[in-house]
């Protein structure tokens, strides 16, 4: 009855399973999305400021020059080359010394009398630029700002322009335009995209170039009629950025887009065919800009990813610990049920027994006795051998776990330690600081764990470029108390910063520890007590060695320390796994790790792993 529930109960521990990372993908979706979202306003600010503090600085400058004498004469005087020459060099100046891009001068006609690049070869000079809506908001007597391609340059800027009065009549208009260029250039962000839009939404600044004069939005003919005209993009097609999916966020403060790619990229064969954004917008006051930043939602992706795997191996653990308990609770019952049909099958077998006794003779008797005594006798070989092997599991158990994890818990303890010391200093930081290395040290301890199944399968890990020097300090916070407790120097070379292999961090970390601690062990004995780290290059691979100042290796063989429980420590120790594992990670990471007796005593363990880069010549010592 009860097997015919295991098929319920699996089925209902799937559904849990599924509604488990149901809710936890959504919850870190979530939580991404608001971090993103955070930081992509603060960039978004952030690059408005610039952008308008840019063009605060040259907003005003068409309304002072406007007062100077120079235009005005120029203006009143366009046939007289001494007047329209002083005029040229006064706005070559002005425009070398502020930095901006152009400057010129127009008159009521928009036809250009002077400017500050009267001698290159596309001078403005003679110019009309009447069509221009910055031209005709200063005839109308007020200031003009606009963005547009220079219909000479064809390159992009930002025009300010300021009527110039002669009395109560405007003569013309001063016009100073300035290059955006470098605001673009300025932005490094790998997943954040910045555009800036016109008030038409044209992308005219982009760190996406595919984008550039791409509309956010859809221009109706009249719209695209009216920029036509004005020539402000030069016949640029102005095509829509092509949206696949839009979604407004909680909160109405930002939205999710998919947008198809464009240009060379769409029609790779592996591209990808649209990418995800998180969009925000916001204007640029008085400028008629919008800034908009597109945030690439790859970090949600891979944190729904990581949460869900995470949460699927907790649960699917939890799952396995509940399959064992149930196991283990059968196995005791049919147990039970089989000791009481025995005492049943014997209690019956003697009462058979002690009815024949009289009609047996004594021959028989002493060989049913003989029969009892072997039966006890097997039952309680039988019940030995079953605790035997029981007391065996558990002390492989304890003492893999110890050997793996004592490091760990002692470098906890020296954190809790000085945190403690810290707090009555009240050195609160520091306190908080210790705090954050116990918690990092516990993921570790859990991490740990994993190994422990190197020696039954290889890796599925993917080696990746990791620094000595990493592995190093890692190994050495958590040896390092143990290292002073038992007075044991221990002597690095120096450049491992410069060094990088192809591995995992974490297990070169577990094999250097691994190592540290045999040398340790070693040498609880001898007087002077002496780890020296060597260094060695060799073409495309890199040879660390310890070597101690212990006895040596008392196997014929050195490389017997490698086989599976293999020992020479006293009972309760270690189960002789710690080298094995460490042997199965690095021939996993595709290097070797050998033993042998150095010539001037002790042992000495290499490893030997591939180099990621090349390391840098000149390996010094230094003591630690």
């Amino acid at each position: 009855m009860r097997s015919s529930h295991r098929p319920l109960s699996l089925l209902l521990g799937l559904l849990v399973l599924v509604l488990v990372l149901l809710q936890t993908a959504q919850l870190s979706q979530r939580q991404a999305l608001e971090a993103l979202q955070s930081r992509a306003e603060s960039d978004l600010n952030r690059y408005a400021l610039s952008v308008q503090q840019k063009l605060d600085r040259y907003k005003d400058l068409p309304r002072l020059l406007a007062t100077h004498s120079n235009f005005m004469e120029a203006l009143a005087q366009p046939e007289n080359p001494d007047v329209i020459q002083h005029t040229n060099l006064y706005l070559e100046q002005v425009t070398r010394i502020l930095g901006a891009s152009d400057s010129y001068l127009m008159d009521a006609q928009g036809v250009t009398q002077a400017a500050s690049n009267w001698n290159r070869e596309n001078s403005f000079v003679g110019l009309n630029f009447g069509f221009r809506p910055y031209f005709r908001d200063a005839m109308a007597g007020k200031a003009g700002h606009y963005f547009a391609l220079g219909t000479t340059s064809r390159q992009r800027g930002y025009y300010f322009s300021w009527p110039v009065r002669i009395g109560e009549r405007i003569a013309g208009a001063i016009v100073v335009k300035i290059d955006l260029n470098e605001v673009e250039q300025d932005w490094s962000d790998p997943i954040i995209d910045i555009a800036v839009t016109d008030e038409d939404g044209v992308i005219v600044i982009t760190t996406r170039p595919e984008w550039k004069f791409h509309a956010l939005g859809g221009l109706s003919s009249q719209d695209l009629q009216r920029i036509q005209q004005s020539q402000r993009y030069l016949g640029q097609p102005l095509e829509p950025l092509e949206l696949v999916r839009h979604q407004t966020l909680e909160g109405g403060r930002a939205e999710r887009v998919t947008l198809r790619r464009t240009g060379d990229q769409a029609s790779h064969p592996v591209a990808q065919r649209s990418e995800d954004f998180l969009l925000l917008t916001k204007p640029v006051p008085d400028t008629g800009l919008n800034v908009a930043v597109f945030a690439r939602t790859t970090p949600v992706d891979r944190a729904v990813l990581q949460a869900v795997v995470l949460a699927g191996f907790v649960c699917i653990a939890l799952l396995l610990l509940v399959l064992f308990i149930q196991a283990r609770w059968r196995i005791v019952r049919q147990r039970r049920e089989f000791e009481v049909r025995e005492l049943q099958a014997l209690q019956a077998a003697r009462d058979v027994l002690e009815t024949r006794v009289e009609e047996r003779t004594a021959d028989l008797t002493r060989t049913n006795a003989r029969l009892l005594e072997e039966m006890e006798q097997h039952q309680s070989t039988q019940n030995e051998l079953v605790q035997t092997a029981k007391l065996a599991v558990l002390g492989q158990l304890a003492a893999g776990i110890n050997h793996e994890l004592n490091q760990p818990l002692t470098a906890i303890r020296n954190y809790a330690d000085n945190a403690q010391a810290f707090l009555r200093l009240e050195r609160f930081d520091r306190v908080g600081d210790n705090l954050k290395e116990i918690a990092g040290l516990t993921d570790r301890m859990a991490r740990i764990i994993h190994p422990l199944k190197e020696f039954a399968r290889k890796s599925s890990g993917r080696p990746m470029p990791v620094s000595l020097q990493a592995v190093k300090d890692g190994a050495m916070s958590i040896m390092y108390g143990r290292l002073g407790q038992q007075g044991v120097e221990i002597v690095w070379p120096a450049g491992l910063s410069r060094i990088h292999v192809l591995g995992d961090t974490l297990r070169l970390e577990q094999v250097l520890v691994n190592l540290l601690a045999n040398a340790m062990q070693a040498m609880e004995s001898c007087v002077h007590k002496r780890i020296e780290v060597g260094l060695e290059q060799q073409s495309e691979r890199i040879r660390l060695s310890l070597h101690d100042t212990g006895p040596g290796i008392e196997a014929e063989d050195p490389q017997q320390v490698f086989e599976p429980f293999y020992t020479t420590k006293q009972s309760g120790q270690g189960l002789g796994l710690g080298l094995s594992i460490s042997h199965r990670i690095i021939e996993n990471l595709g290097g070797h790790l050998t033993a042998a007796n150095h010539p001037e005593g002790g042992a000495v363990f290499t490893l030997e792993l591939l180099l990621a880069q090349p390391a840098e010549a000149g390996i010094d010592g230094d003591s630690q």
